[in-house]
């Protein structure tokens, strides 16, 4: 009786707090996204940091610099991005004429295979848009409401970007007051989760260029239009794991149908589509992210939902490196070990109980992962 009790003590408090993170995540997502992308932004630019400290140069100049460096990548980014919007706005008017010309000869097709008028074909076509309208604007509204808050927020990233690499040291002094806990080092914690959101956003943003520069030079060889923008924006698209891949696939083959006279430009926009994928999925990211963040597809998918709710599109974007980092905490905390388990890949636990966890490969023997000396949270 008293061990049914304490297991449904257990149950009742896991899923108190289940339900006051959600309300915390809601509710405070502004604050907390401020620091969830200042902090995975100040953890890749630490090495650069220290190296501009190790010439001899003050803590705040290492922090300026990697700062003012991260602002200029992303500001020559948005450049190249708004030059080509603005060429595509410029021929919108022509893509929409032609868009609507394929579609009355889509119709047309539709009324001669199967008799059905185009004016059927419209009314049908707007009855099943009002229900998605209908059902999915609630969903859409607040899936990109969370984006909404967040792009409200983004000036004060790289003054937080600045503040955390000019104060990494006494954050490392801090985890190391925390000291061991019963169940683990928080410093080893922490370590640990710095190194995996280093490893994994080098490897993204390698992927993302990678990616773009493949899917551009297909396009290029097919001759479509934006070719350059079409390509990245898969590259981009790209870091929404499913979702992501579907959505940047079907943009250019719908380009190609309004813009070129063959559906044959259609199936080539595909087959560049297929051909990037299997690179990407097989070679590029293996090789390059390698198995940085091991969570399983299931965890993936619900992580992905989760926090579009939660945050809408940038949740989506944040969503795996968030849940690779909660399986670090877990994994290292023994009574939470289960829940690390379930989010990973079906692989062993090694049988020693240690605090260094590895970054879990099943090609490669489970070495224990020691952070060197100079890597993590400060010096």
């Amino acid at each position: 009786m008293e061990a049914h009790t304490n297991g449904l003590q257990r149950y009742v408090y896991t899923l108190l707090a289940i339900v006051l993170s959600v309300v915390v995540l809601y509710f405070g997502k502004d604050l907390i996204l401020l620091f969830v992308v200042s902090g995975l932004l100040a953890f890749l630019l630490l090495p650069m940091a220290r190296r501009v400290e190790s010439v001899g140069l003050p803590r705040w100049a290492g922090a300026l610099t990697a700062t003012l460096v991260m602002l200029v990548l992303v500001l020559g980014g948005f450049f190249l991005a708004g030059w080509q919007l603005t060429r595509f706005s410029g021929d919108l008017p022509a893509l929409q004429s032609a868009f609507a010309e394929k579609g009355q000869a889509l119709q047309r097709m539709i009324e001669d295979q199967t008799h059905i008028s185009q004016r059927d074909q419209v009314k049908w076509f707007n009855a099943r848009v009002g229900e998605l309208a209908s059902s999915g604007g609630e969903i859409v509204m607040r899936f990109f409401s969370g984006t909404g808050a967040v792009l409200s927020a983004i000036v004060p990233i790289p003054i937080f970007v600045f503040l955390l690499l000019l104060l990494k040291d006494k954050f490392r002094t801090f985890f190391e007051q925390l000291g061991k806990t019963r169940e683990g080092l928080v410093l080893d914690i922490m370590l640990n989760v710095s190194k995996l959101s280093r490893k994994y956003l080098r490897g993204v943003l390698l992927v993302i260029l990678i990616l773009g520069a493949l899917s551009s030079v297909g396009f290029l060889l097919l001759g479509l239009k934006y070719a350059v923008l079409l390509g990245f924006t898969i590259g981009f698209l790209n870091v929404i794991p499913y979702v992501g891949v579907l959505i940047g696939s079907l943009l250019p083959i719908i380009m190609a149908l309004v813009t070129k006279d063959s559906a044959m430009y259609a199936v080539g926009a595909l087959g560049v589509c297929l051909v990037t994928q299997f690179l990407e999925n097989n070679f590029i990211t293996p090789k390059i992210v390698g198995s940085s963040v091991s969570v399983n597809p299931l965890a993936s998918i619900a992580a992905l939902i989760g926090f579009g709710l939660l945050w809408g599109v940038v949740g989506m974007v944040l969503a795996i490196p968030i849940t690779g980092m909660l399986k670090i905490v877990c994994d290292s905390v023994p009574s939470l070990k289960p829940y690390g388990y379930i989010l990973g890949e079906d692989i062993d636990y090694p049988d020693e109980q240690q605090i260094h966890l590895p970054f879990i490969n099943p090609r490669k023997p489970k070495v224990p992962l020691i952070v060197p000396p100079g890597e993590g949270l400060g010096k």
